[in-house]
């Protein structure tokens, strides 16, 4: 493997559908290529079959040209319902070289705000299982509208793996605290009713293809 400056080896080999003494196998050599490809960090990556130790070997020499995976997003804006907002946006899709995933969000607007932190690590314990958390924060401001703020704090646990080549499993656990407060004396039972704080645990599942 060569040319990648910054992302480590491991990172590229995990994506082989080969390894080293296998029979060799055009389809996977191309399936494996794809798989380097779909990571997006490389502008470029290249393969070539070259004369191994013996005469029935052969090597495969990988080439990869490093891109920048970080990302810095500023906006500013105005919405008729939360009135003038900033929103901000970090993220790192190769963090220190080792595939994992870092994305940090924030919106401030005249009514409402909200915090999220996501952490990915698409290896977790060196197995093909992509594992991480969220932490998130919101408020909103709605007694114009609503007669009612909202505050929700929360995180999520999700895992996924493979079911077959194409097809993934996905695990995710969430549990937030919400709370309603500042409740207008004109609004609706309904609403009076709900005020206060609420516990809530989800578990979710899901395929993908």
């Amino acid at each position: 493997v060569e040319g990648n400056v910054r992302t480590s080896d491991e990172v590229i080999r995990r994506e082989f559908r080969l390894v080293e003494g296998d029979a060799f196998n055009a389809s996977k050599l191309r399936r494996s290529k794809q798989r380097i490809d779909n990571l997006d960090f490389f502008e470029n990556v290249t393969m070539e079959q070259v004369p191994g130790s013996e005469p029935d070997k052969t090597a495969i020499n990988v080439g990869v040209e490093e891109k920048s995976t970080g990302s810095l997003s500023l906006g500013f804006g105005f919405s008729t319902t939360d009135g003038p907002l900033f929103d901000v946006g970090l993220s790192e899709r190769n963090l220190m070289g080792e595939g994992n995933d870092l994305t940090l969000h924030g919106v401030l607007s005249g009514r409402s705000s909200r915090l999220n932190l996501k952490y990915t690590e698409p290896y977790f314990l060196d197995r093909d299982i992509s594992a991480g958390f969220d932490l998130f924060h919101s408020a909103s401001d709605n007694q114009d509208t609503s007669s009612f703020s909202t505050k929700q704090t929360g995180g999520v646990l999700r895992a996924n793996y493979p079911f077959t080549e194409e097809l993934r499993q996905s695990w995710s656990y969430t549990i937030k605290k919400v709370r309603i407060e500042d409740v207008s004396t004109s609004a609706s039972q309904l609403v009076q009713d709900a005020a206060g704080n609420e516990l809530v645990s989800m578990l979710t599942h899901g395929e993908t293809y």
